[in-house]
């Protein structure tokens, strides 16, 4: 009983260490306020088509990313960085990527051991086309 209290505890303690920063990330969604936001369908077309992604890939990270980061995802652009600009790993949960590939693999049926590298990434575009490359290799069976 002791030792589920000190736990509990101990979760409070760690909690904002691991969650999201709140105040940057209305910092960061007010520098992107200062761009166009674009429906998934005009963020496809404007950025991601003529690299040959997928709208599933671009609508996935669009809609994914919204919901995980609390950002303005329709405001974002392929040069954005996603540590430098975006803050991911501090305006998400610690482990977004790790909830990203998890997505992504069960959506896509790609390889979750492959999509891992996608903590590795610099920017948007690197991200946008990393999925899209892993969304056309899906995971092969191994019967």
């Amino acid at each position: 009983m002791w030792r589920r209290l000190e736990n509990f505890l101990y979760s409070l303690q760690t909690y904002p260490d691991l969650g999201p920063d709140l105040h940057l990330r209305q910092q960061v969604n007010q520098w992107l306020s200062q761009r166009s936001a674009l429906n998934p369908s005009e963020w496809h077309r404007r950025f991601w088509q003529t690299h040959g992604v997928s709208r599933a890939v671009s609508t996935f990270v669009y809609h994914h990313l919204t919901d995980h980061s609390g950002l303005e995802i329709a405001r974002t652009w392929p040069t954005d960085h996603l540590e430098q600009d975006l803050h991911l790993t501090l305006v998400c949960w610690f482990d977004w990527h790790l909830q990203l590939c998890e997505h992504f693999c069960q959506q896509f049926n790609a390889d979750q051991d492959a999509c891992l590298a996608i903590q590795h990434l610099k920017t948007m575009q690197e991200l946008v086309l990393f999925l899209e490359e892993r969304a056309r290799t899906p995971v092969s069976s191994s019967l």
